[in-house]
């Protein structure tokens, strides 16, 4: 698939999250929040479907891709339907739902390395469950989408006071030397890229201090292993999410106490 189509693409579904991601602490009601949950599972079968279709072209699984989208879909609007009254009832954000909100654009980002890797590498690098992780993870299209995203929301909330030890993670996801693993310059600028970030984090107290800690062993063992940095990414990424919302449903109580 053309190249340029394929970051037009990964821009667009960059914008769809980051306006989903901004609106999240603007919710009030189970309707809202239905619609959050209902925007991200619509967007991860959308990609599912992609992927299916594009390790295998054919009618069969065009049709696969399809039906999983369109009988999704009716699923859930059907249930929306169902329990419409309930939905207009005021609803607070309560923790397991910033975790569960924040794995999911974590879970779509994945997807995105995954289908768009399939888009434009074929098969062969996803053949097998191991193979098809570690592709997908260790991607341009997973990393550059997400830390766009990240940075992004930074911008937005920035005003409101956003958390500065978040800042360092943005810098680590800009320079992962998990991607262009045959240039050897980006290699090792990369690894000291991310290695000073992950250091200046270090200076940060509380949860990130550690997770910082971790991106810092996850960066050294680059040289042996991908695997301790990208679950230091997933983590970060999870709980950048997390942090992000906090601070935006911290600024939004503040305004209401102003009032």
């Amino acid at each position: 698939m053309d190249l340029a189509l394929l970051i037009f693409l990964a821009s667009l579904m960059v914008v769809i999250i980051v306006v989903i991601l901004y609106y999240v602490f603007k919710v009030r009601t189970k309707l809202g929040l239905f619609f959050l949950y209902f925007g991200f599972f619509m967007m991860s079968l959308m990609l599912i479907g992609a992927s299916v279709y594009l390790f295998n072209p054919s009618q069969t699984n065009l049709g696969i891709a399809v039906g999983l989208n369109m009988t999704s879909m009716v699923l859930l609007l059907a249930y929306f339907f169902a329990v419409a009254e309930k939905l207009t009832e005021n609803v607070n954000l309560k923790w397991y739902h910033l975790y569960s909100l924040s794995s999911l654009v974590v879970f779509n980002e994945a997807l995105m390395g995954l289908t768009f890797g399939l888009a434009q590498f074929g098969k062969e690098p996803f053949l097998t469950p191991v193979s098809a992780m570690y592709n997908s993870l260790n991607s341009v299209w997973f990393f550059y989408p997400m830390m766009v995203e990240m940075l992004t929301l930074y911008l937005i909330l920035l005003k409101r006071g956003n958390n500065l030890s978040l800042f360092p993670f943005i810098g680590v996801a800009a320079f992962p030397p998990v991607i262009f693993q045959d240039l050897i310059i980006w290699r090792y600028f990369s690894l000291l890229a991310s290695l000073g970030f992950s250091i200046l984090g270090l200076t940060f107290k509380g949860t990130w201090r550690y997770i910082y800690l971790l991106t810092t062993v996850g960066s050294i063992s680059t040289l042996f292993t991908p695997w301790i940095y990208d679950v230091a990414i997933l983590v970060g990424m999870i709980a950048y999410y997390v942090t992000s919302f906090k601070t935006e449903g911290l600024s939004e109580y503040h305004k209401r106490l102003e009032r």
